[in-house]
């Protein structure tokens, strides 16, 4: 029961300020907060244990109730102000913005503020992501906690694999929307492919010998829950969340279903 209400609390805590600011003749809501005294990061701007400076974009696609997920980006400016946009996956509502205050507490803890909500707090990894915290401060206690973290922009450092993923050797990451969905392929071991975030399809398989036709390359393995097929093809996408672009376009057929989106390989150990 507690994990259901710290669950329920969560969504509340970030969302409810969107449902009670937005205008229905405008697709985009933004909350403001006055400028004002604010801590500074801890350490003159280094987080704790030797973390990265957290000034910059964050991004995640964190659970929601009755959608596929909340694309949340983050970004954290120099001079403690942030910018928190969130788009609900298959809704036509648009974004919602939310802008206020950061701080770094004496405990090492993200904190967000806005006057018109209870500050939303996040856990600094030392892996170099934010994991979000419930009201008291504390890791969230739900099977869903994995979900509820953000990692830097990949344009940011996209040779670094941990960005993308928690798998370490991916060579080629792709991700696609509505439904969300993550591939992720290892030359050496194989290949892995989700739903997000419910993963209601989740299929692994060594990696196949490729068959390539023009500029796209095609993988095809067999499953003990169901076929797999993967194919990768050099030409630009555009991601349909972000709007960023990619080098591949990549579609997926998992279990009979079809799968559209963009990837990119992660340095040049994935080049032939």
């Amino acid at each position: 029961m507690k994990t259901i209400y710290t669950s329920i609390y969560i969504g509340l805590l970030l969302w409810i300020t969107a449902a009670c600011t937005t205008d229905p003749t405008n697709n985009t809501a933004t909350t403001t907060i006055p400028s004002g005294p604010v801590d500074v990061g801890v350490g003159g701007g280094m987080l704790p244990n030797s973390m990265p400076y957290v000034v910059g974009t964050w991004h995640g696609v964190i659970p929601c109730i009755d959608c596929p997920g909340i694309t949340y980006d983050l970004q954290l400016n120099e001079d403690n102000t942030f910018e928190e946009t969130r788009v609900y996956q298959n809704r036509d509502m648009g974004e919602t913005i939310r802008t206020g205050t950061w701080r770094i507490t004496d405990e090492g803890v993200l904190e967000l503020n806005n006057r018109d909500a209870e500050p939303t707090r996040f856990g600094l990894s030392t892996a170099g992501e934010l994991n979000m915290l419930d009201e008291s401060g504390n890791p969230l206690e739900t099977p869903m906690t994995d979900m509820y973290r953000l990692r830097r922009d990949p344009e940011v450092a996209e040779s670094d694999t941990q960005l993308w993923t928690g798998r370490v050797g991916v060579d080629f990451v792709a991700t696609g929307n509505e439904p969300g969905w993550l591939l992720e392929i290892d030359l050496e071991e194989g290949m892995y492919f989700k739903t997000l975030p419910s993963e209601t399809i989740s299929l692994s398989a060594p990696l196949p010998a490729p068959a390539t036709e023009g500029n796209t390359t095609r993988y095809r393995a067999q499953t003990d829950d169901g076929e797999l097929v993967v194919e990768l093809t050099e030409t630009p996408c555009t991601d349909t969340m972000s709007g960023n672009m990619f080098p591949y376009t990549v579609q997926v057929i998992a279990k009979g279903e079809r799968f559209v989106g963009c990837g990119k390989y992660l340095g040049e150990a994935g080049r032939q």
